[in-house]
This record gives structure tokens, sequence and C-alpha cells, in this order.
């Protein structure tokens, strides 16, 4: 069993390696907010005030929850790309006589390789930046407290905690798909018409169950605003903030839930209103929608991206535009960008990282298509504009969700203000906005064309047959 988990990985490391960067943001940012928190539980012994050690302390068990939130669907999709990129050696195991169970032993066994390489990775890098971490966070807060730093705790037992947790957690949500792997049938897997990405998978009853216990959850987070608003003191607005925060991140894993579902319809009826006589654009949209598979995992990271960016944005200066339009004339304290780089900025990192590492991942399908273009007499820049159009198209479908999201958040946080009877005020930075989402579509629009670049200059058979090969 281990030699054969063993040449495995050997030939399976670069699909690995291409989803890798995902797993290793994911393991560093659980870390590190384990970490600051354990640090923060610990620093009454060194002076810091209880104030401050109680604000590090929930910074740091929301980042905790927010990353396993985000974390979860990253690595559900890129075990999957994985598993997906390999259907010709998942075949060709089963044609040599591996069982079933068998096939899903062997990938979970990579999965749990993989998991622990990226554990190690991940707390080193925690490490090296906690001291810094703190040091930040000391000076954020420099305002309502002593600024005594708190000292930097490294326990190797937490980590180690940490770190079962995560392989645990990556086995889990990996278990889906390698027991999917071992249903593939041998000789259809093998098909050249069964490529990888191209099979359509039907909503199963964990999918169904994801979305109502998300819409579950948010519910019930509505109606806790009224206890929490039912005596107003100065830390209420906080813990709306921090329930907007929770609200956002669970809203995303709603959308995330339910992006099977809606992705397709919901792509093919904007891209209607695009340039349908634009060979390029066509190409494009066609691909998007044959691919459907694909088109859901690419926008799924790219999703969660926008969703944090525009809750991390505009949620300050609505809060702060709430309070002049109550006619309070003041701000509420640690809810500038840079705070919400602290609640957010770990989760933002995990998604941004998971969509890099997806869009990656189907690089190698890409460049087939590509070519398969190229043989039916589409130029190189005509291939390298439908490539640049497909990522247009994941990121303005990947941004519609994220607004659907945000107006889930907004919606919250103008409940819980109308209950503490102020005046809600939607404030909405729209160059900030504007510039955030240009980034993120050049990071998609890089991560999906520079990979084919290379190819351009091969003979279109071999590129379409070196796929076939895999």
């Amino acid at each position: 069993m281990w030699s054969l988990v063993r040449a495995e990985l050997r030939e399976s490391w670069p699909a690995w390696l291409g989803v890798s960067l995902g797993f290793i943001a994911t393991t560093f940012s659980l870390s590190l907010a384990a970490m600051v928190t354990q640090s923060a539980i610990l620093s009454s012994s060194a002076g810091v005030p209880a104030e401050e050690s109680t604000a590090y302390v929930s910074q740091g068990a929301m980042n905790i929850l927010l990353c396993a939130i985000i974390g979860l669907s990253v690595v559900a999709t890129s075990t999957q790309l994985v598993v997906d990129s390999r259907r010709g050696a998942v075949a060709r195991l089963a044609l040599a006589g591996t069982t079933p169970r068998g096939v899903v032993g062997t990938i979970a066994a990579q999965l749990a390789v993989v998991a622990a390489a990226s554990a190690v990775l991940g707390d080193m890098l925690a490490i090296a930046v906690l001291r810094p971490v703190l040091e930040y966070l000391r000076t954020e807060r420099a305002s309502d407290s002593a600024g005594i730093a708190t000292p930097p705790v490294v326990s190797v037992w937490l980590l180690l905690i940490v770190n079962l947790v995560w392989i645990l957690v990556a086995m889990a949500a990996g278990l889906k798909q390698a027991i999917a792997a071992s249903r593939i049938p041998p000789v259809e897997a093998l098909r050249q018409s069964q490529g990888q990405f191209s099979v359509r998978r039907r909503h199963g009853v964990g999918r169904w169950i994801s979305i109502v216990l998300a819409t579950v959850v948010i519910v019930g987070l509505f109606i806790a605003l009224n206890p929490v608003t039912a005596e107003p003191n100065e830390d209420t607005m906080q813990n709306v903030l921090q329930l907007s925060f929770l609200v956002l991140c669970i809203a995303s894993w709603l959308a995330a839930a339910a992006a099977p579902v809606v992705v397709r319809p919901m792509t093919s009826a904007w891209t209607r209103i695009g340039p349908m006589r634009s060979a390029p654009w066509w190409m494009a949209r066609a691909t998007v929608l044959a691919k459907s598979d694909r088109l859901v995992r690419s926008v799924t990271p790219v999703m969660f991206t926008v969703a944090l960016v525009f809750g991390m944005i505009g949620l300050p200066a609505t809060f702060n535009a709430t309070f002049a339009a109550s006619g309070m004339g003041v701000s509420l304290e640690h809810a500038d960008g840079l705070t919400f780089v602290v609640w957010l900025g770990l989760p933002l990192l995990i998604a941004l990282t998971g969509s890099v590492g997806s869009l990656f991942m189907m690089s190698r399908q890409r460049e087939a298509e590509l070519a398969v273009f190229g043989i039916t007499g589409a130029t190189p820049g005509q291939r390298i504009s439908t490539a640049a159009l497909e990522a247009v198209m994941i990121t303005v479908t990947a941004t519609i969700l994220g607004i659907l999201v945000n107006v889930v958040t907004y919606a919250f946080t103008a409940y819980g203000v109308t209950l503490l009877k102020l005046t809600f005020s939607l404030e909405i930075p729209v160059v900030a906005l504007l510039i955030a989402l240009l980034i993120t579509g050049a990071v998609t629009v890089a991560s999906t064309t520079l990979p084919p670049l290379r190819t351009l200059s091969l003979p279109e058979p071999r590129v379409v047959a070196r796929l076939i090969s895999e």
C-alpha cells in the first residue's frame, strides 16, 4: 500500500504543488491565529491590560473560526481539482486491480502527506511573523492601552493540536472527492471525451444540507441581534461589528455551497449582453458554460476574495456614516481599513491563494482547449483573448455573488443599527472598491492567461496529446 502511495506522490506532485499554496495559507493562518490567542491569554503576567489582552483573544478566536470556514471550501475545491486532473491515473489504478477501497486509501494518504507538509511550512511562517503581528496589534490599539508588548508564546503542543485538527479537516473535506474517484469507471475515465474537468456532477444531499445549515445560522444571527442590543453599552456596536464579520463569512459559505446550482445560469444570463459576434467572446462563453464544474471551482475562491474585500472596505465607511447620520459626532474605534485587515486579512489570504492555485491547476486543460481553437483556425491573439475573456467572466460572476453576500451582510448591519435606534447610512467607497476589483480581476486574468502562453509556439496536436496522456 505504502509503495503505491509513494509512487502516486512521485507522479502527482505537480498537481498537489499547484494547490499547495492554498493549503499552506490555511495552515499558516490557523497556526498564527492560535498562537496570537494563546499569547494574549498568557499576557497578563507581563502586565498587558486585561482589556487589550481580551481584544487579542477575541480577534484570534474569530480569525480561527473565519479561517476554518473559508479553508474548508478551499481544501475541498483543491482536492477535487487534483482528483479530476488525475482521472487517467486513477483509471489505470482500477484497471491494474486496485479496489475502490484501495483508491480511497491512496488518495486519502496523499492528502494526509500534503496536509502534513503544508502544516510544517505554515507553522514555520507563523512562528516567523508572530512577534511582528503582536507588535502591530499593540500599535494598532495603542490609543487605549499602556502600549505594553505582548510576549510571543510558541507552544509545540498547541501547534501539534492545530496541525492535527487541520489534517483531519483536510481529509474530511477531501473524503468526498476520494470516494468519487473510487467510483470512476476505468474504461470511461480513459476515454478522451471524458477529460479532466468535463464531468457533470449531481448535486448531492450534503450540498443541500450545507445550504440549509448556512441559512439557519444566518437567520439565527439575525435573531441573536435582539438580545445583543437589548441593553446598549459602549461595547454593543463593537459586538454588532464582530457579528457582521461572521455573517459576511457565513454568507460567503452559503454562496459557495449554492454555487453549483446558481453559477451556470447566472453566467449564461449576463453573458448574453456581451458582443456575441466577437469570436473570442463567443468561444469563451461557450467554454465556461460547457465546463460548468470548472467554472464553479474557478468562481468560488474569487467570490470569497471579492466578498471579503468589499466587506473589509465598505463596512468601516458604513459604520462611520451611520454615526454621522445619527448626529453622534464620533467614529467607531478600531474600525478603519487596517483594522479590518486584522479581522479579515487571514481569511482573505486563504481565498486569494486558493483562487490563484485553482486557476493554475486548470491551466493544462485550458492549454489544450486553446490548442483546439488554433486547429480550427483561431489566431494566437484570439486564443489569448479567449482565455482573458474567460477570466473576465469568472471575475464578473464572482463579483455578482460577492455583492449578494454583502447585501446580506449590510442588511444584518442595518437591522442591528435599527435596533439601537440609530439612523443607518450606507456608504459605498466606489473608488476603493473599483481599485480592489481591478486588482482582483488582474490577478485572475494573469493566472488564467499566463500559463497557456508557453504553449502557443508548440504544435497544437502535441499540446492536446500531452493532456490526453495524463
